[in-house]
């Protein structure tokens, strides 16, 4: 791909929301094609997946490819001779003190690696300025948002992390770098900072935007409803973490603006944007998106998926060709009433994220989602993690709702964590309290209801 100007990158923008639908699929589809040759001339990798690829392929045609197929072959992977893991890992290890990019041209991500897979992607310029100017257009979608957003002075306040280069804080930098006239207008803040010191540090900068992990939104939701936060932001953007209806409720209501959410990985960018009517609409000028089934067969608009396939047209430097997610989701393809074109995603949870009990001999899996939705309704508690410890040992950190203080949601907890359980066929788990609160994760800044510990 050509380099990308700020003003080329505005027009294609521009442009492809004018095509009609037919326009757009030809437009993919040379796209695609365009990568997948690159693909298969500059990455080891790819040269062998598609040995033998025909060259009128279609994307099904093309071979799945896996978290663990580029952890296994991750020197081979990259375009780009040049990027190692060894200097990748060395990079990520003294990032905090990094003042360029990686090789002088590439922007690193890394996931979390809770689930003890770390992987980091690679994006170029070309991939910050697209996605950047996507993202902007995408959010100010709806023109009250746009003015609301100017009129309150255009500042953007973003809490997640500064503990390494995740996904939020490091798109936060793309945009900063390729929207130049952002930089004095935002600033990024550790959601692992004391709410505190992040109510000092936002009614200072007084933000137009809030965005952040719905976790800590919530915290400032209870600032704000105290007294102590006094910003009074156009809209809201809580991604990172699942929004549910009971969060977007409360921010909605304490902070008198409207939320919107997006779908967003570590490895594939910017999946689908929140319009008006809270559709996450596929970013489909750079991404294709595939639910399947288990067996990895298309699934029809309107059905549950088991997983779901996503292309990165932008991802040049490690490409990522119909890459595997382990969520479940919707895909809608009926008009949305805001008026976009492109389908829009209905997110149902992850169907790979299990947890393993063993129980009189008989192993049990159950998924996180089912166990996530024990205290679901539970008025009694403002805030709750579950750790799952070996030999069917659970621990609750618990922070009571207003009147209730951690003993007594502590035993309404566990009488109801307890009846799951039985209803699962485990009658006799261990479930104690944990002394700490619930809290975020120590690099990732995201909040987790549901801990697997080794």
């Amino acid at each position: 791909m050509d380099n990308l100007s700020l003003h080329k990158a505005i027009k294609l923008t521009k442009e492809y929301k004018k095509m009609v639908p037919k326009e757009r699929v030809q437009l993919r589809k040379k796209r695609l094609y365009d990568l997948v040759t690159y693909a298969r001339e500059n990455s080891p990798l790819y040269h062998d997946l598609y040995d033998g690829l025909r060259d009128n392929f279609t994307l099904r045609d093309l071979p799945t490819t896996n978290r663990q197929l580029f952890l296994d072959n991750y020197d081979r992977w990259s375009t780009d001779s040049q990027v190692s893991s060894d200097s990748v890992d060395r990079y990520v290890q003294y990032y905090a003190d990094q003042t360029d990019l990686y090789l002088g041209e590439y922007y690193v991500i890394s996931n979390s690696g809770t689930d003890g897979s770390s992987i980091v992607t690679l994006y170029d310029s070309n991939s910050a300025m697209a996605m950047s100017t996507d993202y902007i257009h995408n959010i100010f979608a709806r023109r009250e948002n746009f003015w609301d957003f100017v009129n309150h002075g255009s500042r953007v306040a973003a809490i997640y992390t500064e503990n390494g280069p995740f996904f939020p804080n490091v798109f936060s930098q793309m945009r900063r770098e390729s929207l130049p006239a952002r930089k004095k207008k935002s600033i990024l803040l550790p959601a692992q900072a004391s709410s505190a010191d992040l109510v000092s540090r936002l009614n200072s900068f007084n933000p137009s935007m809030l965005a952040g992990f719905p976790s800590v939104l919530m915290r400032m939701a209870d600032e704000k409803k105290a007294g102590r936060l006094k910003i009074e932001p156009a809209f809201i953007v809580a991604d990172g973490e699942p929004l549910d209806k009971g969060t977007r409720k409360r921010l909605r209501k304490i902070f008198n603006c409207d939320v919107f959410s997006s779908y967003s990985t570590s490895m594939t960018g910017c999946i689908a944007y929140e319009c008006r009517e809270h559709h996450l609409h596929i970013n489909d000028n750079w991404v294709l998106v595939e639910p399947v089934n288990a067996a990895g067969e298309p699934v029809k608009p309107g059905r549950p998926s088991d997983k779901v396939l996503i292309t990165n047209l932008l991802s040049y430097p490690q490409p990522v060709i119909r890459y595997e997610l382990g969520d479940r989701v919707i895909m809608h393809t009926k008009p949305c009433l805001c008026g976009n074109y492109s389908p829009w995603l209905e997110i149902l949870g992850r169907s790979l994220d299990q947890i393993r009990f063993v129980y009189g001999g008989k192993e049990i899996i159950v998924p996180i989602a089912d166990m996530d939705k024990v205290f679901k309704g539970a008025d009694f508690i403002k805030r709750y993690q579950i750790l799952i410890y070996p030999n069917n040992h659970l621990a609750l950190r618990l922070t009571g709702a207003k009147g209730t203080d951690k003993t007594m949601a502590f035993f309404k907890a566990e009488k109801m964590l307890r009846s799951y359980m039985r209803s699962i066929g485990i009658l006799a788990p261990m479930i104690t309290l944990e002394k700490e609160d619930p809290q975020p994760h120590p690099l990732s800044g995201k909040y987790q209801t549901i801990i697997i510990m080794p």
